[in-house]
């Protein structure tokens, strides 16, 4: 039988118009299967393939775990869940967050690539930050080939632009034109096959495995002295590749640029933490001045005026660096 393209299809911000936009001309009758990642929150409930679906000519289903994979169809990836493929199958999984996101868009390229090859076309859409770029790369170096949304035309460009910067581009095209380009790949004849790398195949694993996976991160990177953002826990900088990028032995993974953000994320809701105990704290102290000064105990209460001056002055330092108005 002959082998069918694989689209996989990855969008965050104003990514959602965008998927629209590119599969809006296809039919059940199409030789390829379509695999899409929209980022989303955690716990929102998906509505998105019921619009699709009233908006398409192509049969859209939500992602469901060991769903065969067949050709003439969409299949989206539902909140908090990776979608990765496993045996010409989708497996849905609670694996560790990718560059903050579950679904992440690296997790299914990556898993595609190591399962599917030369058979794969990565097409990157818009979205902030660069969840896709290592998907894309990971695509390419199985024998794939990799698209981008011209920055241009994406309303978010922060996707396509790093993918551009990191990863060899075999085709940049303008939103508009995007559908009619996938069916001109489609209808080309594939690709030579290539070596899956050990590397990409190792971290394809992670994302099905919730488990300490220390020794596979001493085979794919080294240890660096920075904490996972997101448990705490050690980071091993990945190697093999022209990324930037972090895991942890839970396999949470970051880009820089997403660990700087997370960091950011986690400073700031500590200081939150503190503002609000620190304020507490005075309270405590307010109601301990007033019941010594009925009791006739001026010594004692004047001891705990002094503490709420030295709380109220790291209040005032808290409100300066958060800038919050007085």
């Amino acid at each position: 039988m002959k082998e069918h393209r694989i689209i996989l299809i990855g969008a965050s911000a104003g990514g959602r118009i965008a998927v629209e936009t590119v599969l809006k001309n296809f039919t059940s009758d199409v030789d390829a299967s379509f695999l899409v990642v929209v980022h989303t929150s955690f716990d929102m409930i998906s509505s998105f393939s019921t619009y699709l679906n009233q908006k398409l000519q192509i049969p859209v289903l939500d992602s469901r775990h060991d769903l065969e994979i067949e050709k003439g169809k969409v299949y989206l990836a539902v909140p908090n869940q990776h979608m990765v493929v496993e045996d010409g199958r989708l497996k849905n999984t609670h694996g560790p967050r990718e560059n903050l996101f579950r679904p992440s868009i690296d997790v299914l390229f990556r898993s595609a690539a190591v399962h599917y090859a030369h058979r794969c076309v990565g097409v990157l859409l818009s979205g902030r930050l660069n969840d896709g770029t290592v998907g894309l790369e990971a695509i390419k170096r199985c024998g794939g080939i990799t698209v981008i949304q011209d920055p241009d035309t994406a309303e978010f460009a922060g996707m396509p632009l790093t993918a551009q910067k990191f990863v060899s581009i075999d085709h940049t095209v303008n939103l508009e034109d995007m559908g009619e380009y996938l069916n001109t790949i489609i209808k080309d004849a594939l690709p030579e096959t290539g070596k899956i790398p050990e590397t990409i195949r190792r971290e394809a694993e992670i994302a099905q495995n919730i488990k300490s996976q220390i020794r596979k991160e001493n085979y794919l990177g080294k240890k660096v002295p920075l904490s996972c953002a997101s448990c705490g826990g050690p980071l091993w900088k990945i190697k093999d590749t022209e990324i930037d990028r972090y895991r942890c032995h839970v396999g949470h993974s970051f880009s820089q640029e997403a660990l700087l953000l997370a960091q950011n994320e986690n400073l700031e809701e500590t200081l939150w933490v503190c503002f609000r105990t620190l304020e507490e704290k005075k309270n405590l102290l307010r109601d301990m001045v007033e019941k010594f000064q009925n009791k006739g105990s001026k010594q004692i209460a004047r001891s705990y005026e002094d503490k709420i001056r030295e709380v109220e002055q790291h209040i005032q330092k808290l409100r300066q660096l958060m800038n919050i108005p007085d």
